[in-house]
């Protein structure tokens, strides 16, 4: 009796929360034009769930790799548009504190912007480049000659190195990992077919780590800006 007791009260308790994280309000519209009735129900989101939606995406594109995030810039820019401009329409509904969070989470974002067009035009330098190859996949390794007998040891190594340094490079280092690291993944798209279940998945496990690394550097890097 108890347990069910106990089970009745979580039961009502979940959809209570269900019911308070409802995103959504509906207004129902009806007109009458001679004999014929028409309903239009319009659904229209909170100002503060489209705020939580915001934190999220900003978030989201701070997390994401700077390479990736380049390749759809129109996309992000445009996309940031279309959310500010249906906050801006409700920022009156919002307390004081989170109009505060908004301007804070647009001033995130676009020092973020601002960062990576500033990083996107400026070239990298093909010495450079060359030594940081050496560095990452070894000194007798090229891109273009690894097999994919070599993508499992390549992507250790190059992890290892990430590992061990990550917290000394300075962010036009980090360009310069990066840059590497995408034509690495390029040349083992190139070798997919040759790679075996078991170093297909370590890779991938490895990619993922890269990711998480650079994402948190990144995130640091941002946050910095924002306290300048």
């Amino acid at each position: 009796m108890k347990k069910l007791a106990i089970w009745s009260y979580s039961l009502a308790l979940s959809a209570a929360v269900l019911a308070c994280e409802s995103r959504t309000t509906t207004q129902t519209t009806t007109s009458t034009n001679g004999n014929d009735t028409t309903t239009v129900t319009r659904r229209t989101t909170k100002a503060s769930d489209e705020l939580e939606e915001f934190r999220g995406w900003v978030k989201n594109k701070a997390n994401r790799t700077d390479s990736a995030a380049r390749e759809n810039w129109p996309e992000v820019k445009e996309d940031f548009k279309r959310r500010t401009a249906r906050l801006d329409s409700k920022a009156d509904s919002l307390s004081a504190d989170a109009r505060a969070e908004y301007n804070r989470l647009k001033a995130e974002y676009q020092t973020w912007e601002e960062e990576n067009e500033r990083r996107a035009q400026q070239p990298l330098d093909p010495n450079k480049l060359r030594q940081w190859e050496q560095e990452l996949l070894g000194p007798t390794k090229e891109l273009t000659t690894l097999t994919a007998a070599d993508m499992r040891e390549t992507y250790l190594l190059f992890m290892g190195i990430v590992r061990a340094k990550k917290n000394k490079w300075s962010q036009d280092d980090w360009d310069y990992v990066d840059n590497v690291y995408s034509r690495l993944n390029d040349r083992k798209e190139e070798l997919e077919g040759g790679l075996s279940a078991g170093d297909r998945l370590k890779i991938k496990s490895l990619q993922a780590e890269y990711l998480a690394l650079e994402a948190s550097h990144d995130a640091k890097d941002l946050y910095q800006h924002v306290r300048k």
